[in-house]
């Protein structure tokens, strides 16, 4: 099957932007990464986007900022993507101005690959162009990434 949605993460640490984008592309969804919130706001000058993964602690525009700044992009054209908090932050503080950031979930690191694929499924599955590499859990296997290198 040929890939159909392409996933923005915006992350700012090269090891994490490289296993998400395995990780991604795992799931047979194509990936677009940038390492700041200002190369995320121009990227989606760009593109369409089925999704965003995006850290909360980014050099310049932090990812709380970002995202306000994706809903008010979203207001003129009338285009709502799913934007996922990526953090290691843990508290209800962190949950909170997520959401009221405009972030419809939040993903806490380090995580678990299956967390990622149900958390992709559940935002940017399509049924009419099912996907079935999204639709199966990934095999355990040594070579996988770990939850440990998701940090």
């Amino acid at each position: 099957m040929a890939t159909t949605s392409i996933i923005l993460v915006v992350e700012d640490n090269s090891t994490e932007q490289y296993i998400l984008k395995l990780l991604i592309q795992k799931f047979d969804y194509d990936v677009h990464v940038v390492a700041s919130g200002e190369e995320a706001l121009a990227a989606l000058g760009l593109a369409k986007y089925a999704a965003i993964l995006m850290d909360i602690s980014l050099p310049g525009i932090d990812g709380y900022e970002c995202t306000k700044r994706i809903r008010r992009m979203e207001l003129e054209s009338g285009r709502r993507t799913p934007v996922i908090a990526l953090t290691a932050r843990t508290e209800n503080t962190a949950h909170d101005a997520a959401k009221k950031a405009g972030m419809d979930d939040f993903l806490s690191k380090p995580f678990e690959p299956e967390e990622l694929r149900k958390t992709l499924l559940r935002y940017v599955y399509d049924p009419s162009q099912p996907n079935l590499k999204t639709l199966s859990p990934l095999p355990s296997a040594d070579s996988e990434p770990s939850k440990k290198d998701i940090q």
